[in-house]
C-alpha cells in the first residue's frame, strides 16, 4: 500500500510541476521516458535541493528533493518556471557579436578565438593592467578560483572584482568587524530550535520563501514562537509578526540601539557570557579603542525608549516587548539588502551582532546572526575563493 501512495504522489508531483513549467499533455502521458536528476537550485542565496526532469535535450519539469537535507522537498515559484527559462524564446543559444549596428550569432569556438585575441592585443599594447575580470555570485567556485588565478597570477593584474562587492560588502563589513571572520556562523537546521525570529530588513516572505515556510512551519507545531519584525514597510511577513517595529525610514539604528538598552536595564543579558567572550570597542579619531561594559551601558543611556519613540516613531511599548522577546531566546536573526544597502550597512549589521552577544543569543541551537542573500555562491564562490582585488584563497 505504502509503494502505491508513493508512485501516486510520485506522478502527481510530475504531472502538476510539468504543467507550471509549460510541459504538454503528451510529455506528462510519457513519464517512463523522464530522466530525473538531483541539482541545486541557484536562483537565491537559499540553494534549495531540486530534481530537474528531463526528455532527450530538453528540461521538461522540476520538483523539490524530499530526500534534501535542508529544504526537505520545498521549493518556490522561481524554480518551478526553470524550463520555461532554459528553453524561452527570447533566450540566447549561440554568441553575439557585435557587426555594424547589430550582432550576428558565431560559433563558440569564434568567440574563444576573437576573446583571447582581443585580450592578448590588449596585454601586448597597454599591458596587463588594460584587462580585468568581473566575477558574480552566480559562478562556481571552480570558476571563480580558476578565473582568479589566471588573472592574478597568469596575466598578471589585479583587476578582479566581484558583485559581491556591491551586494554584500555591509554585511562582510558587520562580520569581520564584530567577529574577525566573513559569513554566519549558523546553518538552517537553527531555524528548528529557535523561539525567537527576528526579521529586520528583509521580505522573506518573498525573497526567501522556503525559508520563510520553514518559519511558519516551526511557528505552526509551536505555539511560544514568536516573530519580530523591524522594517518601515508592511512587507508579506508583518502579518505574521507578533512585533512590528515600523520606524521611520533611516532609523532602525535607533530602535537596535534602544532594544540593547532595555536588555539590559531589565538584567536580561548574559553576564557570564560577556564576560568570558565579548569585548567592547568605539571609534574614536577613525580609530577603534578598547571601552569597558559599563562605558557601553552609558553609551546606552540616550536610547531609553521613550525618547526613541518620539525620534523613531516606533512605540516605547513594542520595543520593550522586542528587547523581551530577543533576549528569551534561543533567538535567530535574518537580514539581507534593507540592512546591506545603504551608507549605514556595516553599522546596522554590528547592532543586530550586538544583541546576540549581550544576550549570549550565539553559538548554540536556534540562536545565531544570519545573513541572507540574493545569490548561491557569494561566499564561497567569490570571497572565499579570492575573487576580489583585496584578498587570495
Amino acid at each position: 500500500m505504502e509503494a502505491t501512495r508513493r508512485e501516486f504522489i510520485k506522478t502527481t508531483a510530475v504531472a502538476s510541476v510539468a504543467t507550471a513549467a509549460g510541459a504538454s499533455a503528451s510529455t506528462k502521458a510519457r513519464q517512463d521516458s523522464v530522466k530525473w536528476t538531483k541539482t541545486v537550485c541557484r536562483f537565491c542565496g537559499t540553494g534549495c535541493g531540486v530534481q530537474v526532469a528531463t526528455q532527450g535535450d530538453r528540461i521538461v519539469a522540476l520538483r523539490g528533493d524530499l530526500e534534501h537535507p535542508t529544504t526537505k522537498g520545498l521549493v518556490c515559484a522561481k524554480a518551478l518556471f526553470l524550463p520555461k527559462i532554459v528553453h524561452s524564446p527570447d533566450r540566447l543559444t549561440t554568441p553575439m557579436v557585435r557587426r555594424g549596428d547589430g550582432f550576428e550569432p558565431i560559433s563558440w569556438d569564434d568567440a574563444m578565438n576573437l576573446l583571447a585575441d582581443r585580450f592578448a592585443e590588449a596585454i601586448r599594447k597597454h599591458g596587463p593592467d588594460s584587462v580585468a575580470y568581473y566575477g558574480s555570485g552566480q559562478a562556481l567556485s571552480e570558476e571563480s578560483y580558476f578565473a582568479n588565478r589566471l588573472f592574478k597570477g597568469g596575466i598578471g593584474t589585479n583587476n578582479v572584482e566581484g558583485n559581491p562587492r556591491l551586494c554584500m560588502a555591509s554585511a562582510v563589513g558587520g562580520y569581520v568587524s564584530t567577529y574577525g571572520k566573513d559569513e554566519p556562523m549558523g546553518c538552517y537546521d537553527d531555524i528548528w530550535h529557535a523561539r525567537t525570529f527576528f526579521l529586520v530588513g528583509s521580505n522573506t516572505a518573498e525573497c526567501h520563501p522556503v525559508l520563510f515556510n520553514q518559519i511558519l512551519a516551526h511557528k505552526q507545531q509551536d505555539r511560544n514562537v514568536n516573530i519580530i519584525v523591524l522594517d518601515p514597510r508592511k512587507s508579506p511577513i508583518a502579518s505574521s509578526a507578533f512585533v512590528h517595529l515600523n520606524p521611520i525610514p533611516g532609523y532602525d539604528l535607533a530602535v537596535m540601539h534602544s532594544m540593547a538598552h532595555c536588555i539590559i536595564r531589565d538584567g536580561r543579558h548574559d553576564s557570564s557570557f560577556i564576560d568570558r567572550h565579548v569585548q567592547f570597542k568605539a571609534v574614536k579619531d577613525g580609530k577603534p579603542v578598547s571601552v569597558s561594559f559599563d562605558d557601553y551601558v552609558k553609551f546606552l543611556e540616550d536610547f531609553e525608549p521613550e525618547r526613541v519613540a518620539r525620534t523613531t516613531g516606533v512605540p516605547a511599548a513594542s520595543i520593550e516587548e522586542a528587547a523581551r522577546l530577543f533576549a528569551m531566546g534561543p533567538t535567530m536573526s535574518f537580514w539581507t539588502m534593507g540592512l546591506n544597502q545603504r551608507t549605514t550597512g556595516v553599522w546596522a549589521n554590528n547592532l543586530v551582532h550586538n544583541l546576540h552577544l549581550i544576550t549570549g543569543n550565539i553559538g548554540k541551537p536556534g540562536a545565531t546572526p544570519f545573513s541572507l542573500t540574493g545569490q548561491p555562491n557569494a561566499c564561497g564562490g567569490v570571497r572565499d575563493t579570492g575573487s576580489l582585488c583585496h584578498i587570495l584563497p
